[in-house]
């Protein structure tokens, strides 16, 4: 088993142990570490391989589960990478699919944060081992509604910082100042009210999102983000298709 889905099973038990005492302390801070096992320079206890065999046998059918086929791989990069490109659209597809909001309207815009991709795509069969390790956290998709002048500031925040993931949008600056900017495929309008699809984690401020403070409405949906990419994936592969996603110039600098 990779040694980051070990790491990723024994945080979700540690975090089930804790979250099954109501009446114990709020946690603060999380410290991870790994432990790689290496059974070719380290003794077998039988006795304990005997034990969870099965459970490895079980974990190791699931994981190694092809989900799709990648035409090529997809990478990190900033402003924009094809791996970034990939998860924003499909966090805001699958998103999109189960909000049912009462107004009715979509969200047009997904943004999530390059720290967040934690692995990179291979070529070729991936795996839902892959799609675990590309997105290990536990964080809950979240669509926050934004005034224009936030949503300005969003993407301003954006061209300022070299780029993040995201989709629905393109945006062009100069000197670091927006000088064009297209959401859902029409101009933007600082008088309207725009959804963002988003983490919980950045919803709250993390990575230092700070223009997500504040929001017109927050709509917390039940489905995770390493859920939506796994259907996304399924919902491709269902319907004969690849991975091809490539960087489509959503972010220029001129």
């Amino acid at each position: 088993m990779n040694k980051s889905l070990l790491q990723h099973i024994v945080v979700l038990y540690a975090i089930a142990l804790l979250s099954g005492c109501s009446t114990a302390p709020k946690i603060k801070s999380v410290e991870t570490s790994s432990i790689e096992f290496n059974t070719q320079n380290t003794a077998v206890d039988s006795t304990t391989y005997k034990l969870i065999a099965p459970y490895k046998k079980e974990m190791d059918k699931i994981m190694n589960q092809v989900l799709v086929v990648a035409d090529t791989a997809l990478t990190k990069d900033l402003p924009e990478g094809s791996l970034g490109d990939f998860v924003a659209d499909a966090v805001l597809k699958k998103a999109n699919d189960v909000y049912k909001p009462a107004d009715q309207v979509p969200a047009s815009i997904c943004l999530l944060n390059n720290g967040g991709l934690r692995a990179q795509l291979p070529k070729g069969n991936i795996t839902r081992g892959n799609a675990f390790e590309l997105m290990p956290f536990e964080n809950a998709i979240v669509i926050l509604t934004l005034s224009g002048e936030k949503t300005k500031q969003l993407f301003q925040s954006l061209v300022e910082f070299n780029g993040a993931p995201f989709a629905g949008a393109t945006v062009t600056s100069k000197a670091k100042k927006i000088t064009e900017l297209t959401i859902a495929g029409q101009p933007f309008d600082v008088t309207k009210n725009y959804k963002i699809v988003t983490s919980d984690y950045l919803a709250g401020g993390g990575d230092k999102y700070d223009f997500f403070k504040d929001p017109v409405k927050i709509d917390t949906l039940n489905y995770k983000l390493r859920d939506a990419i796994i259907d996304y994936m399924i919902e491709q592969n269902k319907k004969g298709n690849t991975l091809k996603s490539k960087k489509d110039g959503r972010i220029k600098y001129q």
